[in-house]
């Protein structure tokens, strides 16, 4: 895996079979390989079918704040000249833990919202955090059984977590209100995601071969565009409820939907100024996890 990345460097994000999805275009690369005869070296990726467009995309990291994929890949050139050099650190385990930072970063604007166990969003984190660690290693049956409990430990606190969601919805609803301008529903909107991406880490350790399937179709839908919008209230969830007909949120979909979240609470708390230091924030996250840190 890469660690030395450029402060320059761009990206590319794709799922796990090289394609690349961006704004309704599909990419398919081929994927950086060893090369024969060398000690550590590589074959780059190239372009093995360009977008119907014919512009290949490739990310600085503030653009691919708002465009995780499953892998990402450090990238170089230009149009279909362009090539994959190397892939990074990124993983679900690296998404989880991305998505749960953002998350802690702007979980003070809901200091006081407590959630049904007595915790707060902090707590909520720091053990969904705990629960993902201790999920990784062991790969046997111990590990599997392990990986089940922490799934129903996660799914205990991201029920918590969407009480208290659906609770203040009804609060600023109430009171006639912006609900996306409200700063204690997104920093517990953006909890919820991160907890989400983390149930969906553990998953996948868990049940890889079933969950690569759901979060392929789950996936396509939502590059595709063929997914509904969410609502807020019509669900116990408000938002939350998933509008993907395969009922799964990829880990690194929903640490996108982490980091939104947690800038927009930026933003409710303090302005516009916020949002671009929260941004730089997690553009200076998203590249120690993309290195391993």
């Amino acid at each position: 895996m890469t660690t030395d990345i450029p402060t320059d460097a761009l990206f590319v994000p794709t799922d796990r079979h090289g394609r690349q999805f961006h704004d309704g275009e599909e990419t398919l690369w081929s994927l950086p390989s060893p090369a024969e005869g060398t000690d550590g070296g590589t074959v780059p990726g190239a372009v093995k079918k360009p977008p119907a467009g014919g512009n290949v995309v490739l990310l600085d990291l503030d653009g691919l704040l708002e465009d995780l994929g499953e892998r990402i890949f450090v990238a170089t050139g230009i149009g279909t000249s362009a090539q994959l050099v190397s892939e990074t650190a990124w993983s679900l385990s690296a998404a989880a833990n991305f998505a749960l930072d953002c998350a802690e970063h702007v979980s003070a604007n809901a200091a006081s919202v407590a959630l049904a166990s007595g915790e707060t969003l902090v707590d909520a984190i720091a053990a969904a955090r705990k629960w993902l660690e201790d999920a990784s290693g062991d790969t046997g049956l111990l590990g599997r059984i392990s990986r089940l409990a922490t799934l129903r430990r996660l799914r205990h606190a991201a029920g918590e977590v969407g009480d208290a969601a659906f609770d203040t919805a009804i609060d600023v609803q109430a009171a006639d209100e912006d609900l996306f301008e409200d700063e204690r529903w997104t920093a517990i909107a953006s909890t919820r995601d991160a907890v989400l991406a983390a149930i969906e880490a553990v998953r996948h350790d868990a049940f890889p071969h079933i969950t690569d399937a759901s979060s392929d179709a789950s996936e396509s839908e939502r590059r595709e565009g063929a997914q509904s919008l969410p609502t807020v209230l019509e669900t116990p969830w408000g938002s939350f409820r998933s509008s993907h007909t395969s009922g799964v949120v990829p880990a690194w979909v929903a640490a996108t939907e982490a980091a939104e979240r947690a800038r927009q609470a930026a933003t409710d708390a303090a302005g516009a100024d916020a949002t671009a230091s929260e941004r730089i924030w997690q553009r200076d996250r998203l590249a120690q996890a993309l290195r391993g840190g």
